[in-house]
């Protein structure tokens, strides 16, 4: 397999490489990683050739989003895949009321699970602000799964289709978003 060799997507024609950058590790995930590392693993992963790269807003509580954005701000937009989630909505706290735990030395934010619509709006305009881009290629709904959510998801599965699938189909239409899906833990097979 070649790492870097493109992928489109049939729907939405996005074309993305084989292998991306998961952007958790520069989120701080277990240890932290500093500014310089952040942007040095960036600068690695474009000059071998990766050109999809995947972050979220619970990575270190927005972190992760904010060193990507630094990290690609001068790359050709049009070069590069970058994904994103909702379904957590951060929330400024004091730093020493959050428990950051996997992450460390997060961003002064605390994740709250919001898959309503008006959750999901406002998840898109804050990531588009962390990233400081004017779309996000792939929006995904995050952890909306038994994993995270336990006896809980079918529930929170209720609440996310009529909230932020909607939403989401929403900012797909207006060109905020190109494409959009799941982002979850497990899967199951007929």
């Amino acid at each position: 397999m070649d790492p870097v060799a493109k992928r489109k997507w049939p729907r939405s024609g996005l074309e993305t490489t084989v292998m991306g950058f998961g952007a958790a590790p520069i989120g701080n995930i277990f240890r932290p990683i500093s500014e310089e590392d952040s942007a040095a693993l960036i600068k690695a992963a474009w000059d071998a050739g990766v050109r999809y790269f995947d972050t979220s807003p619970m990575y270190g509580h927005g972190l992760s989003e904010a060193r990507c954005g630094q990290g690609l701000r001068w790359y050709p937009r049009d070069q590069y895949v970058l994904s994103t989630k909702v379904g957590r909505i951060l929330k400024p706290r004091k730093r020493a009321g959050i428990n950051f735990a996997p992450w460390v030395d997060g961003l002064p934010f605390e994740p709250v699970f919001d898959y309503s619509y008006d959750g999901t709006m406002r998840s898109i305009e804050d990531s588009l602000q962390r990233l400081a881009l004017e779309h996000i290629d792939i929006a995904l709904i995050h952890d909306i799964d038994v994993f995270t959510h336990g006896e809980r998801q079918p529930e929170m599965f209720e609440a996310a289709m009529p909230g932020a699938s909607k939403a989401l189909l929403k900012r797909r239409d207006e060109g905020v978003v190109k494409a959009v899906g799941l982002g979850v833990n497990e899967w199951c097979s007929p």
